[in-house]
């Protein structure tokens, strides 16, 4: 007679929900490098139309 293995239905629930929440924190983590990048690039538009502004030195 074949044993039957069963697991706690609470056991699977529990790998599932840490699962769940690995994947919104990698999105999150994501979601913030994204908008480090977006920041970083508006900074350097901004920083190239300050060094283009009539009166303002000449870049080297």
């Amino acid at each position: 007679m074949p044993e039957n293995i069963t697991q706690d239905p609470g056991e699977d629930s529990l790998e599932e929900e840490l699962e769940r929440e690995r994947r919104e924190h990698a999105l999150i983590d994501e979601e913030k490098l994204g908008m480090d990048e977006l920041e970083e690039e508006r900074l350097k538009r901004e920083h190239l139309k300050r060094e283009r502004q009539p009166g303002a030195p000449a870049a080297r």
